[in-house]
């Protein structure tokens, strides 16, 4: 099982982690990270948000709406030139409120920047005031990311690229720079399981972040979610041994070595293949940082 560590959101009871005046500590933690040992580093995002609680579909709303989101694209490709090692994650961006051709280009140009390490982690997440502030109708949004999926497959691919779909259509384009191969690029779908999740996955990706929210029973979840995958994937023709699961370490009211004991156990199980870590979840002050990370690498280690 991997390991990765998640530095946005950086959400605390008392306070943020991260502020709009340090966010070079960023590039801080990578380099950390990568110290220790981590496996993967993931970055979420939010564009703009609305201070609208009452419209979080699930529940009380985990973050300040007033908190740093750095966009994960150009954070990314800093952390990249910092690092030699860790695989770069967007754990998510959120696909629909991008051009396709826009988004393909970033992707790719990552891709190249960081030798190979970038891992595009999509999903049409949920907060409606958003896709208003970008002119996307939010009702469009599931289609909208299937169409911009198949549009970066093509222009990963053989060049000059074509595609054709309600929302996005174009021929004859070239897209350099490019990877070798249109999977070279993983595609991972975070959402919670459901039929279009699989379908998802076992059309354009590679992986699945699996969102519990208020899931009653999430290793059962992510259980029949990794069986009804890899039987999807069979049936597509692809080996679902390839199939990556990324699950994410919550510590409800646990401290680290609680929840790491109960829940990793839980997790290989199920079928996850990654352990994703959430700093702010755990640490109340920067400058614990560098000791956090290299306690949860051992304690990790020892439950392989």
């Amino acid at each position: 099982m991997r390991l990765a560590v998640i530095p946005v959101p950086s959400t605390r009871p008392n306070g943020m982690l991260l502020t709009s005046h340090n966010l070079p500590v960023l590039l801080d933690i990578a380099r950390q990270a990568e110290d220790a040992g981590f496996d993967d580093l993931a970055i979420s995002e939010h564009v703009v948000m609305a201070h609208r609680p009452e419209k979080y579909p699930f529940g009380a709303y985990p973050h300040r709406f007033d908190e740093p989101w750095p966009e994960p694209l150009t954070t990314l490709a800093a952390i990249a030139a910092v690092t030699s090692r860790l695989r770069l994650i967007t754990g998510i961006v959120i696909a629909p409120l991008r051009p396709p051709v826009l988004l393909a280009k970033q992707a790719a140009t990552l891709h190249a920047l960081s030798g190979g390490r970038f891992v595009m982690g999509v999903s049409t997440s949920w907060h409606e005031e958003e896709y208003a502030a970008l002119g996307v109708p939010f009702r469009e949004r599931g289609a909208r990311l299937d169409d911009l999926l198949g549009a970066c497959r093509a222009l990963w691919g053989t060049q000059p690229a074509s595609f054709a779909s309600p929302s996005i259509s174009f021929t004859d384009l070239l897209c350099v720079p490019h990877p070798d191969q249109p999977e070279a690029i993983p595609i991972w779908i975070g959402a919670a399981f459901s039929r279009r999740m699989v379908r998802r996955v076992a059309r354009y990706g590679q992986g699945w972040m699996p969102f519990i929210g208020p899931e009653p029973r999430p290793f059962e979840m992510m259980a029949n979610g990794v069986q009804t995958l890899r039987q999807a994937l069979t049936d597509a023709g692809r080996d679902p041994d390839q199939l990556e699961v990324a699950a994410l370490l919550l510590p409800r009211g646990r401290d680290l070595a609680q929840a790491l004991d109960e829940d990793v156990p839980r997790f290989k199980a199920a079928g996850v293949t990654m352990l994703r870590v959430q700093l702010s979840m755990f640490v109340d002050d920067l400058g614990n940082v560098p000791a956090f990370l290299t306690d949860l690498r051992r304690r990790f280690d020892r439950l392989q």
